[in-house]
Protein backbone atom coordinates (compact mmCIF):
# COMPACT_ATOMS: atom_id res chain seq x y z
CA UNK A 1 0.00 0.00 0.00
CA UNK A 2 2.25 2.26 1.17
CA UNK A 3 5.79 1.74 -0.64
CA UNK A 4 8.26 3.21 0.52
CA UNK A 5 11.25 3.86 -1.95
CA UNK A 6 13.82 6.65 -2.10
CA UNK A 7 12.30 9.43 -4.31
CA UNK A 8 14.77 10.74 -7.29
CA UNK A 9 15.34 13.96 -8.68
CA UNK A 10 12.74 16.41 -9.55
CA UNK A 11 13.28 19.17 -11.94
CA UNK A 12 10.46 21.69 -13.09
CA UNK A 13 10.33 24.51 -14.79
CA UNK A 14 8.30 27.62 -15.21
CA UNK A 15 4.18 28.01 -15.03
CA UNK A 16 2.99 29.46 -18.54
CA UNK A 17 -0.31 31.14 -18.04
CA UNK A 18 -2.87 29.69 -20.26
CA UNK A 19 -6.27 31.30 -21.29
CA UNK A 20 -7.65 32.05 -18.00
CA UNK A 21 -11.48 31.39 -17.26
CA UNK A 22 -12.28 33.40 -13.69
CA UNK A 23 -14.91 33.34 -11.49
CA UNK A 24 -14.89 35.75 -8.40
CA UNK A 25 -17.14 35.95 -5.52
CA UNK A 26 -17.15 37.00 -2.26
CA UNK A 27 -17.59 34.48 0.58
CA UNK A 28 -19.67 36.39 2.56
CA UNK A 29 -16.65 37.11 5.54
CA UNK A 30 -13.22 37.63 5.42
CA UNK A 31 -12.56 36.07 2.04
CA UNK A 32 -12.94 37.54 -1.53
CA UNK A 33 -12.46 34.27 -3.58
CA UNK A 34 -11.66 33.75 -7.44
CA UNK A 35 -10.60 30.74 -9.43
CA UNK A 36 -8.26 30.59 -12.53
CA UNK A 37 -6.55 28.26 -14.96
CA UNK A 38 -3.14 27.72 -15.67
CA UNK A 39 -0.30 25.36 -17.44
CA UNK A 40 1.97 23.94 -15.42
CA UNK A 41 5.24 22.62 -17.22
CA UNK A 42 7.30 20.24 -14.72
CA UNK A 43 9.73 17.59 -15.11
CA UNK A 44 10.10 14.55 -12.98
CA UNK A 45 11.57 10.79 -12.39
CA UNK A 46 8.58 8.44 -12.03
CA UNK A 47 7.78 4.66 -11.24
CA UNK A 48 7.11 2.73 -14.66
CA UNK A 49 4.56 0.61 -12.80
CA UNK A 50 2.68 -0.75 -15.94
CA UNK A 51 6.58 -2.92 -15.98
CA UNK A 52 5.14 -4.06 -12.78
CA UNK A 53 1.61 -4.36 -13.09
CA UNK A 54 0.75 -4.42 -16.83
CA UNK A 55 -1.39 -1.58 -17.15
CA UNK A 56 -4.28 -0.19 -15.33
CA UNK A 57 -6.74 -3.01 -14.17
CA UNK A 58 -9.35 -4.12 -17.20
CA UNK A 59 -12.39 -4.41 -15.10
CA UNK A 60 -13.53 -3.68 -11.10
CA UNK A 61 -13.07 -7.38 -9.92
CA UNK A 62 -9.34 -7.08 -11.55
CA UNK A 63 -8.62 -4.05 -9.66
CA UNK A 64 -10.44 -6.14 -6.52
CA UNK A 65 -8.60 -9.05 -6.44
CA UNK A 66 -4.99 -6.77 -6.63
CA UNK A 67 -6.36 -5.19 -3.62
CA UNK A 68 -6.49 -8.55 -2.01
CA UNK A 69 -2.70 -9.61 -3.49
CA UNK A 70 -1.37 -6.15 -2.09
CA UNK A 71 -2.78 -6.27 0.75
CA UNK A 72 -2.36 -10.11 1.91
CA UNK A 73 0.20 -11.34 4.78
CA UNK A 74 3.17 -12.28 3.32
CA UNK A 75 2.58 -10.22 -0.05
CA UNK A 76 5.64 -8.86 -1.85
CA UNK A 77 3.42 -6.65 -4.01
CA UNK A 78 4.63 -3.39 -2.16
CA UNK A 79 7.95 -4.42 -2.48
CA UNK A 80 8.08 -5.09 -6.81
CA UNK A 81 6.30 -1.82 -6.72
CA UNK A 82 9.53 -0.36 -5.09
CA UNK A 83 11.58 -1.75 -6.77
CA UNK A 84 9.61 -0.51 -10.33
CA UNK A 85 11.94 1.04 -13.07
CA UNK A 86 12.15 4.73 -13.64
CA UNK A 87 11.48 6.64 -16.26
CA UNK A 88 11.42 10.10 -16.87
CA UNK A 89 7.92 12.09 -17.13
CA UNK A 90 7.42 15.46 -18.70
CA UNK A 91 4.88 17.42 -19.89
CA UNK A 92 2.34 20.74 -19.40
CA UNK A 93 -0.95 20.29 -17.88
CA UNK A 94 -3.84 22.96 -17.61
CA UNK A 95 -4.18 23.15 -13.64
CA UNK A 96 -7.47 25.08 -11.81
CA UNK A 97 -6.48 27.60 -8.78
CA UNK A 98 -8.79 29.10 -6.47
CA UNK A 99 -6.99 32.51 -4.92
CA UNK A 100 -8.71 33.57 -1.82
CA UNK A 101 -7.67 37.26 -0.25
CA UNK A 102 -8.66 39.15 2.19
CA UNK A 103 -11.31 41.25 1.54
CA UNK A 104 -9.41 44.65 3.00
CA UNK A 105 -5.85 44.81 2.61
CA UNK A 106 -2.89 43.52 0.94
CA UNK A 107 -1.90 40.18 2.45
CA UNK A 108 0.57 39.42 4.49
CA UNK A 109 1.49 36.19 2.93
CA UNK A 110 -0.17 33.32 0.99
CA UNK A 111 -1.01 29.87 2.27
CA UNK A 112 -0.24 27.56 -0.85
CA UNK A 113 -2.63 24.39 -0.14
CA UNK A 114 -2.35 20.72 -1.19
CA UNK A 115 -5.85 18.45 -1.11
CA UNK A 116 -5.48 14.95 -0.27
CA UNK A 117 -6.96 11.33 -1.50
CA UNK A 118 -10.65 11.80 -2.20
CA UNK A 119 -10.21 15.41 -2.01
CA UNK A 120 -9.84 18.70 -4.16
CA UNK A 121 -9.65 22.43 -3.49
CA UNK A 122 -12.68 22.71 -2.01
CA UNK A 123 -11.36 21.02 1.12
CA UNK A 124 -10.06 24.22 1.76
CA UNK A 125 -13.09 26.46 1.30
CA UNK A 126 -15.45 23.92 2.92
CA UNK A 127 -18.74 26.21 2.50
CA UNK A 128 -20.51 24.96 6.19
CA UNK A 129 -21.14 26.85 9.42
CA UNK A 130 -21.00 30.46 8.41
CA UNK A 131 -17.66 29.94 6.92
CA UNK A 132 -16.32 28.39 10.43
CA UNK A 133 -15.06 25.47 8.20
CA UNK A 134 -13.21 27.16 5.96
CA UNK A 135 -9.83 27.58 5.71
CA UNK A 136 -9.93 30.27 3.52
CA UNK A 137 -12.02 32.87 5.55
CA UNK A 138 -10.01 32.10 8.84
CA UNK A 139 -6.53 32.33 7.26
CA UNK A 140 -7.70 35.69 5.59
CA UNK A 141 -9.71 37.39 8.61
CA UNK A 142 -5.89 36.90 9.99
CA UNK A 143 -4.30 38.95 6.71
CA UNK A 144 -3.50 36.26 4.87
CA UNK A 145 -4.34 35.01 1.01
CA UNK A 146 -5.13 31.28 0.18
CA UNK A 147 -3.97 29.04 -3.40
CA UNK A 148 -5.29 25.64 -3.38
CA UNK A 149 -5.31 23.75 -6.56
CA UNK A 150 -7.12 20.51 -8.04
CA UNK A 151 -3.97 19.03 -8.34
CA UNK A 152 -2.93 16.79 -11.35
CA UNK A 153 -6.04 14.20 -12.08
CA UNK A 154 -8.29 15.40 -9.91
CA UNK A 155 -11.42 17.72 -10.80
CA UNK A 156 -11.54 20.54 -13.04
CA UNK A 157 -7.10 20.06 -13.65
CA UNK A 158 -5.82 18.11 -16.20
CA UNK A 159 -6.15 13.99 -16.25
CA UNK A 160 -3.06 12.33 -17.88
CA UNK A 161 -2.54 8.66 -17.78
CA UNK A 162 -3.31 7.46 -14.08
CA UNK A 163 -0.85 5.05 -13.45
CA UNK A 164 2.50 6.66 -15.21
CA UNK A 165 1.79 10.30 -15.29
CA UNK A 166 -0.05 11.29 -11.91
CA UNK A 167 1.90 10.09 -9.05
CA UNK A 168 3.50 11.61 -6.15
CA UNK A 169 7.00 12.67 -7.62
CA UNK A 170 5.30 14.58 -10.27
CA UNK A 171 2.96 16.00 -8.04
CA UNK A 172 6.06 17.41 -6.00
CA UNK A 173 7.79 18.96 -9.16
CA UNK A 174 4.59 20.81 -9.80
CA UNK A 175 4.25 22.10 -6.22
CA UNK A 176 7.81 23.44 -6.27
CA UNK A 177 6.92 25.23 -9.74
CA UNK A 178 3.73 27.07 -8.32
CA UNK A 179 5.60 28.17 -5.01
CA UNK A 180 8.93 29.67 -7.68
CA UNK A 181 6.11 31.48 -9.74
CA UNK A 182 4.01 32.92 -6.67
CA UNK A 183 7.51 34.32 -5.59
CA UNK A 184 8.61 35.92 -8.60
CA UNK A 185 5.09 36.92 -9.16
CA UNK A 186 4.28 34.83 -12.63
CA UNK A 187 1.15 32.68 -11.82
CA UNK A 188 -1.62 34.33 -13.44
CA UNK A 189 -1.82 38.25 -12.06
CA UNK A 190 -1.76 37.76 -8.65
CA UNK A 191 1.26 39.17 -7.93
CA UNK A 192 4.95 38.52 -5.84
CA UNK A 193 4.45 36.87 -2.77
CA UNK A 194 7.40 36.84 0.11
CA UNK A 195 5.65 34.87 2.30
CA UNK A 196 5.10 31.15 0.92
CA UNK A 197 3.79 28.66 3.70
CA UNK A 198 2.67 25.00 2.32
CA UNK A 199 0.13 23.61 3.50
CA UNK A 200 -1.29 20.01 2.81
CA UNK A 201 -3.92 17.61 3.97
CA UNK A 202 -2.62 13.51 4.14
CA UNK A 203 -1.39 12.97 0.45
CA UNK A 204 -0.97 16.75 0.29
CA UNK A 205 1.00 16.27 3.46
CA UNK A 206 3.60 13.96 2.11
CA UNK A 207 3.94 16.25 -0.95
CA UNK A 208 5.24 18.53 1.76
CA UNK A 209 7.93 16.38 3.12
CA UNK A 210 9.05 15.49 -0.38
CA UNK A 211 9.28 19.08 -1.18
CA UNK A 212 11.53 19.97 2.50
CA UNK A 213 13.83 17.13 0.48
CA UNK A 214 14.64 17.42 -2.88
CA UNK A 215 13.65 21.93 -2.69
CA UNK A 216 14.05 22.76 1.16
CA UNK A 217 14.06 26.51 0.43
CA UNK A 218 10.93 27.10 -1.82
CA UNK A 219 8.33 27.29 1.40
CA UNK A 220 9.07 29.35 4.03
CA UNK A 221 7.29 27.51 6.42
CA UNK A 222 5.38 23.36 6.27
CA UNK A 223 1.93 22.36 7.41
CA UNK A 224 1.19 19.27 7.51
CA UNK A 225 -2.32 18.72 8.52
CA UNK A 226 -3.72 15.01 8.63
CA UNK A 227 0.22 13.57 8.99
CA UNK A 228 2.02 11.64 11.48
CA UNK A 229 5.22 9.28 10.44
CA UNK A 230 3.27 6.32 10.95
CA UNK A 231 0.68 4.95 8.46
CA UNK A 232 -1.94 2.14 9.05
CA UNK A 233 -1.29 -0.50 6.92
CA UNK A 234 -4.87 -2.24 7.50
CA UNK A 235 -8.54 -1.72 7.39
CA UNK A 236 -8.86 1.83 8.99
CA UNK A 237 -5.98 2.75 6.12
CA UNK A 238 -5.94 2.97 2.23
CA UNK A 239 -7.19 -0.22 2.21
CA UNK A 240 -10.50 0.92 3.76
CA UNK A 241 -11.18 3.34 1.32
CA UNK A 242 -12.27 0.25 -0.95
CA UNK A 243 -10.68 1.47 -4.06
CA UNK A 244 -13.44 1.85 -6.90
CA UNK A 245 -12.85 2.62 -10.63
CA UNK A 246 -14.50 5.65 -10.55
CA UNK A 247 -16.86 4.91 -13.99
CA UNK A 248 -17.89 2.07 -12.14
CA UNK A 249 -18.75 4.07 -8.63
CA UNK A 250 -20.23 7.23 -9.93
CA UNK A 251 -20.82 6.66 -13.16
CA UNK A 252 -22.67 10.18 -14.19
CA UNK A 253 -19.57 12.14 -13.03
CA UNK A 254 -16.74 9.91 -14.17
CA UNK A 255 -17.95 8.14 -17.33
CA UNK A 256 -15.03 9.24 -19.63
CA UNK A 257 -11.95 8.55 -17.21
CA UNK A 258 -9.97 5.54 -17.81
CA UNK A 259 -9.73 2.41 -15.10
CA UNK A 260 -6.13 4.04 -13.55
CA UNK A 261 -9.03 6.88 -11.70
CA UNK A 262 -10.45 5.59 -8.33
CA UNK A 263 -12.60 6.81 -5.65
CA UNK A 264 -14.35 5.97 -2.30
CA UNK A 265 -17.29 4.12 -3.51
CA UNK A 266 -19.76 4.55 -0.33
CA UNK A 267 -20.75 7.23 2.37
CA UNK A 268 -19.73 4.77 4.55
CA UNK A 269 -15.83 4.23 3.02
CA UNK A 270 -16.07 8.19 3.79
CA UNK A 271 -17.30 7.98 7.03
CA UNK A 272 -14.82 4.89 8.21
CA UNK A 273 -11.42 6.84 6.43
CA UNK A 274 -12.51 10.65 7.37
CA UNK A 275 -15.02 10.83 9.91
CA UNK A 276 -15.82 11.29 13.60
CA UNK A 277 -18.94 10.60 14.85
CA UNK A 278 -20.40 12.32 16.10
CA UNK A 279 -18.35 15.87 15.76
CA UNK A 280 -19.73 16.50 12.49
CA UNK A 281 -23.28 17.43 10.81
CA UNK A 282 -25.22 15.59 8.45
CA UNK A 283 -24.73 18.40 5.80
CA UNK A 284 -20.48 17.70 6.36
CA UNK A 285 -20.83 14.17 5.47
CA UNK A 286 -23.48 14.56 2.41
CA UNK A 287 -20.94 17.50 1.20
CA UNK A 288 -18.22 15.53 1.72
CA UNK A 289 -20.06 11.99 -0.60
CA UNK A 290 -21.11 14.69 -3.11
CA UNK A 291 -18.07 16.54 -3.49
CA UNK A 292 -15.39 13.92 -3.28
CA UNK A 293 -12.36 14.19 -5.71
CA UNK A 294 -11.10 11.08 -7.78
CA UNK A 295 -7.41 9.60 -7.10
CA UNK A 296 -5.43 7.96 -8.96
CA UNK A 297 -3.88 4.11 -8.96
CA UNK A 298 -0.23 6.22 -9.12
CA UNK A 299 -0.55 8.17 -6.61
CA UNK A 300 -1.90 5.20 -4.21
CA UNK A 301 1.35 3.09 -5.47
CA UNK A 302 4.19 5.90 -5.04
CA UNK A 303 2.74 7.65 -1.92
CA UNK A 304 4.93 6.46 0.41
CA UNK A 305 8.47 7.52 -1.19
CA UNK A 306 8.81 10.99 0.22
CA UNK A 307 9.00 8.62 3.72
CA UNK A 308 12.66 7.36 3.01
CA UNK A 309 14.11 10.55 1.67
CA UNK A 310 17.09 12.64 3.84
CA UNK A 311 15.81 16.41 5.13
CA UNK A 312 19.00 17.39 6.81
CA UNK A 313 18.66 20.22 4.45
CA UNK A 314 15.42 21.32 5.48
CA UNK A 315 15.55 24.03 8.38
CA UNK A 316 12.10 25.93 7.83
CA UNK A 317 9.50 26.09 10.55
CA UNK A 318 7.23 23.20 10.51
CA UNK A 319 3.95 22.25 12.57
CA UNK A 320 2.33 18.80 12.58
CA UNK A 321 -1.93 18.91 13.06
CA UNK A 322 -3.87 15.90 13.21
CA UNK A 323 -7.03 14.44 14.49
CA UNK A 324 -6.80 12.22 17.44
CA UNK A 325 -9.31 9.65 15.63
CA UNK A 326 -7.37 9.89 12.86
CA UNK A 327 -7.74 6.46 10.74
CA UNK A 328 -5.22 6.43 7.84
CA UNK A 329 -2.48 7.83 9.98
CA UNK A 330 -2.91 6.97 13.53
CA UNK A 331 -5.52 3.52 13.35
CA UNK A 332 -7.96 5.83 15.48
CA UNK A 333 -6.12 6.64 18.28
CA UNK A 334 -2.96 9.00 17.97
CA UNK A 335 -2.46 8.74 21.91
CA UNK A 336 -1.02 5.48 21.41
CA UNK A 337 2.83 5.28 20.85
CA UNK A 338 5.71 3.81 21.82
CA UNK A 339 7.51 7.07 22.60
CA UNK A 340 7.55 8.82 25.84
CA UNK A 341 4.99 10.27 28.50
CA UNK A 342 3.27 13.14 27.16
CA UNK A 343 3.85 12.38 23.73
CA UNK A 344 1.88 11.06 20.42
CA UNK A 345 2.25 9.66 16.93
CA UNK A 346 2.08 13.07 15.51
CA UNK A 347 5.90 13.28 17.81
CA UNK A 348 6.79 10.80 15.19
CA UNK A 349 7.20 13.05 13.12
CA UNK A 350 10.12 15.04 14.37
CA UNK A 351 12.50 12.50 13.44
CA UNK A 352 11.73 13.24 9.83
CA UNK A 353 12.89 16.72 10.22
CA UNK A 354 15.81 16.97 12.54
CA UNK A 355 17.51 20.31 11.29
CA UNK A 356 14.73 22.17 12.22
CA UNK A 357 15.22 23.82 15.28
CA UNK A 358 13.23 22.78 18.11
CA UNK A 359 11.73 26.11 18.85
CA UNK A 360 10.37 25.94 15.35
CA UNK A 361 8.65 22.52 15.39
CA UNK A 362 5.12 21.98 16.78
CA UNK A 363 2.25 19.26 17.12
CA UNK A 364 -1.01 20.02 17.89
CA UNK A 365 -4.05 16.90 17.97
CA UNK A 366 -7.18 18.30 17.11
CA UNK A 367 -9.79 16.14 19.90
CA UNK A 368 -12.60 14.29 19.05
CA UNK A 369 -11.66 14.89 15.15
CA UNK A 370 -10.53 12.23 12.64
CA UNK A 371 -8.65 12.44 9.49
CA UNK A 372 -10.90 15.32 7.73
CA UNK A 373 -10.23 17.81 9.80
CA UNK A 374 -11.90 20.76 7.70
CA UNK A 375 -15.27 19.35 7.68
CA UNK A 376 -15.54 18.81 11.54
CA UNK A 377 -17.05 20.66 13.99
CA UNK A 378 -13.49 21.52 15.28
CA UNK A 379 -12.13 22.79 11.97
CA UNK A 380 -12.18 26.69 13.02
CA UNK A 381 -9.94 25.60 16.13
CA UNK A 382 -7.17 24.13 14.16
CA UNK A 383 -7.38 27.18 11.78
CA UNK A 384 -6.30 29.08 14.83
CA UNK A 385 -3.46 27.10 15.74
CA UNK A 386 -1.86 27.16 12.06
CA UNK A 387 -2.47 30.58 12.49
CA UNK A 388 -1.04 30.87 15.47
CA UNK A 389 1.92 29.15 14.91
CA UNK A 390 2.65 31.11 11.41
CA UNK A 391 2.88 34.14 14.07
CA UNK A 392 4.55 32.89 16.57
CA UNK A 393 7.38 31.46 14.55
CA UNK A 394 8.07 35.31 13.10
CA UNK A 395 6.16 35.04 9.51
CA UNK A 396 3.21 37.41 10.12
Amino acid sequence: MFVSALLPLIAATAVVASPVTEVKRNNGGAAVCRSFYADITASAMNYDYNAVTGGAPANQQVLVESSISQFRAGSNVAAMLAAAPMRNVSGTYSMWFEYCAPTNGAPRGIFQAHHGLVGNAGYWNVRLDNGRNSFAESAAAAGWATLAYDRLGVGRSAHPDGLQTVQINYEIAQSAVISRMLRAGQLSDLGAFNKIVGVGHSYGSIMMAGIASVAPTVFDALVLTGFTSNVTMGPLGLAGFMSTIASVAYPARFASLPNSYVITPTVSNDQLGFFHYPNYTQAALDQFTTTKGEYTLGQQNSIGGPYALNRTSYTRPTFIITGDYDAPFCAANCSVTSLGAGQTQLDTARASFPSVPSANFSTYVVKDTAHGINFHTTAYTAYQQIIGFVQKVGLN
